[in-house]
């Protein structure tokens, strides 16, 4: 099993689309230079940020541009789907079923999360490095202490969320081919932006928790624990989907 996943990942991250989905880490420092060269593009009266802020602002800007979750769809579509239909995945045959899906599924996530733990060192390294010097910077690492765990959710959720349309994608390229796959993840991204405004998919849609819900005490922290829990629940399930029905695929 430890080889088979080692083998996946080591194969995942030495094709181009793992390569160019790594390279966009870099893209917080590419931003710090452009608003650099020309200051205008960053824009923000009466805010002052520190490095925890720029770097939690860089991962909203991660997550709204959505090209990192279109690479990841890409990544996982030529894991399932092309070596399915290219029949690569008949040399898996004598592996149980299980293990497979398992292995493929840790190559996807962790080429996506080798390139946010990039974006992040990145953010914070081009923040003392570039940003510094703009007059939006305080140069310290946190100008808004008393708001750090409000924005610490925020990256969570927004985390969570891509984890979520990630295995959306994942789900879409076991069965169908990689434009179908990227069009069905997108549309799914499109959905889960509004789906948050109707009362009565709120709380049952993970990306309901993007905002804090009150309570009278702990709002943070219950609202942490119930969107990890629907998450959870999410992720098993589509898990199950898609496990019963690649154990009754032909890979020959």
């Amino acid at each position: 099993m430890k080889y088979l996943i080692r083998s996946e990942i080591r194969k995942t991250f030495r094709r181009i689309d793992a390569k160019v989905l790594i390279l966009l880490g870099l893209w917080p420092a590419m931003l710090c230079m452009l608003i650099l060269i020309k200051p205008d593009v960053f824009k923000m009266s009466g805010v002052s940020i520190g490095a925890y802020e720029f770097a939690n602002y860089m991962v909203v800007i991660q997550n709204e541009i959505f090209l990192p979750l279109l690479i990841s769809a890409m990544i996982a579509s030529i894991s399932f789907y092309q070596e399915i239909h290219k029949k690569v995945i008949y040399f898996y045959k004598d592996l149980p079923r299980k293990n497979i899906l398992i292995a493929k599924y840790l190559s996807v996530y962790s080429v996506y999360f080798v390139f946010l733990l990039l974006y992040i060192a990145v953010s914070f390294i081009a923040y003392y490095l570039e940003f510094r010097s703009n007059s939006l910077a305080t140069g310290t690492f946190m100008a808004y202490p008393q708001e750090a765990l409000s924005g610490l959710y925020t990256a969570i959720q927004i985390v969570l969320g891509a984890t979520l349309y990630i295995h959306v994608g994942i789900m879409l390229a076991i069965r169908t081919s990689t434009g179908l796959s990227i069009f069905g993840m997108t549309l799914f991204y499109m959905f889960a932006k509004i789906a948050p405004n109707f009362k009565f998919l709120k709380f049952i849609f993970p990306i309901g928790y993007k905002e804090v819900i009150s309570f009278q005490a702990h709002s943070l922290l219950y609202s942490s624990l119930l969107s990890v829990l629907v998450f959870g629940i999410y992720h098993i399930l589509l898990f199950w989907i898609n496990k019963k029905y690649f154990d009754k695929m032909q890979f020959n």
